[in-house]
């Protein structure tokens, strides 16, 4: 391996069956396919000719000879991405484009207007990138993440920019049906919710973006679980009930935690913090 070039976007998707513990895992984590997954482990296998994974009757295995070949190289990955956000750090008076991510809900519907605001004040340039997938904030793919969850991952610091609650919503002459969650909200607190409600049965129809969800409700498509600020204002959607069992989400504002100090992403944080918080009554009324 010493004269190949190391593909760190490769070794992201090694890494994930690893940690996840299957491929299926690994899919979930990083919201893409089951293909897209065994294409890039193959990709990195081939590319270095090492085999890292033995395909077992219950999925992939890493070798138990590559074990310290992976903890290696995992190490060596932090390493260099901690340089590349120490970096960032020390550009922080330069100019530069701020990526904020978040979902595509928020993207949309929340957003927008801040990010301008924003602009204005602050002055560098913006890029907004919505995405369901997780992006890694910690290999600098964005500066900022506007994320609801339960718990932020260890090398984010986040702050607290209130809470996202959920109802259920129809519409008037919508089939009796729910529609279900497909690829990164089935990680969500909102589909755990629901395979409890249905008690694991599978609905006849998902998808991975509450916007989609929202448009079929609309079309009568069945009911979902939406988020409030989604629901309350979509036109010929009605709130079916709020159930206490169905718990709001906390919203954060993060960054990875070696760039809390950065000039160049401080100071749109607490923008963005303080401007979230003010839409409490709307997040979670």
């Amino acid at each position: 391996m010493k004269n190949a070039q190391m593909d760190w976007d490769d070794l992201r998707f090694v890494l994930a069956v690893e940690d996840q513990g299957s491929v299926a895992g690994a899919a979930r984590y990083l919201g893409v396919n089951h293909a897209t997954v065994l294409r890039r482990i193959a990709s990195f296998e081939t590319k270095h000719k090492v085999r890292l994974f033995d395909k077992t009757a219950r999925g992939y295995r890493l070798s138990a000879d590559r074990r310290e070949l992976i903890e290696a190289i995992r190490t060596a990955g932090k390493s260099l991405q901690q340089v590349g956000r120490l970096i960032d750090a020390e550009k922080s008076l330069s100019p530069g484009r701020l990526r904020i991510t978040s979902t595509d809900t928020f993207c949309s519907r929340i957003l927008p207007p801040i990010v301008q605001d924003l602009q204005a004040n602050d002055g560098q340039p913006i890029e907004l990138i919505s995405a369901n997938a997780y992006v890694d904030v910690s290999r600098l793919q964005a500066d900022i993440a506007v994320r609801p969850t339960d718990q932020l991952p260890d090398d984010l610091h986040g702050l607290a920019a209130g809470k996202l609650a959920f109802a259920v919503y129809g519409s008037p002459e919508g089939r009796d049906a729910w529609l279900g969650f497909a690829g990164p909200l089935q990680r969500s607190k909102a589909a755990a919710w629901f395979r409890d409600r249905l008690s694991g049965a599978a609905p006849e129809v998902s998808a991975d973006s509450f916007l989609t969800l929202a448009a079929m409700v609309a079309e009568g498509a069945g009911r979902a679980v939406l988020p409030v600020f989604v629901g309350n204002t979509w036109k010929g959607l009605i709130k079916l009930e709020a159930p206490k069992s169905l718990p709001s989400v906390p919203l954060w504002v993060a960054c990875h935690k070696d760039l809390v100090g950065s000039g160049r992403i401080k100071g749109p944080r607490s923008f963005l913090t303080e401007r979230l918080r003010a839409l409490g009554p709307i997040l979670a009324p």
